[in-house]
């Protein structure tokens, strides 16, 4: 073999290669991984609570929550008073599973209730916002349980805002904005209010 059928072979296999390599890469797509997205849902109003909020701020909450419901500013003209208080006294008819109580409802120019402190630190936001628009609902908008103690015969599908007790801590934060537009719109099973005529 002489030196020019050497050099056209190896020429040729080097350009064999080459195209062949050259259309292997043109052949093969390009393979995108989209990774799968999830989406977590969040109400971005209530984003701004975090376990260090004070009660100040869930008042700050609950007044915006209500004016963009339609209701009117539960704060105007009132004066406000909500704290923290201490272990219920049971004497008074409070009993271990309140979390807060109202007072003064049928005083028209306050709205004033208290949240149990030991209560409230045990408590994750979704049950903080429970048990705040619940002490709320008695002393601004003068709305009762769906029944007491000891007229409850049976447990509701689905508690209301107004139910005697809190829903325990795994209660996702999309069932807490079904109640509270319902607690807005007076929309639950059992709504009755205090009879404030009489005093």
């Amino acid at each position: 073999m002489n030196s020019k059928t050497v050099y056209s072979t190896v020429l040729f296999i080097v350009i064999f290669i080459t195209t062949l390599s050259c259309k292997k890469e043109s052949v093969e797509p390009e393979t995108v991984v989209k990774e799968e997205e999830t989406e977590e849902i969040i109400d971005p109003f209530y984003s701004i609570l975090t376990e260090d909020s004070s009660l100040d701020d869930y008042w700050d909450v609950f007044v915006a929550d209500a004016i963009r419901s339609g209701k009117p500013d539960p704060g105007s003209g009132k004066v406000i008073s909500v704290f923290f208080g201490t272990e219920p006294d049971f004497a008074s008819g409070v009993t271990s599973d309140h979390a807060g109580r109202a007072f003064n409802i049928c005083d028209d120019d306050t709205v004033s209730f208290e949240i149990i402190k030991s209560f409230w630190e045990d408590f994750s936001i979704v049950q903080r916002l429970y048990t705040f628009y619940h002490e709320a609902g008695h002393a601004r908008y003068k709305y009762r349980h769906p029944c007491e103690s000891f007229e409850c015969t049976t447990t509701p599908e689905d508690f209301p805002i107004m139910w005697r007790t809190v829903l325990p801590g795994s209660t996702p934060l999309e069932e807490f904005i079904k109640d509270k537009d319902n607690f807005f719109k007076r929309n639950w099973e059992g709504i009755r209010y205090f009879n404030c005529e009489d005093q």
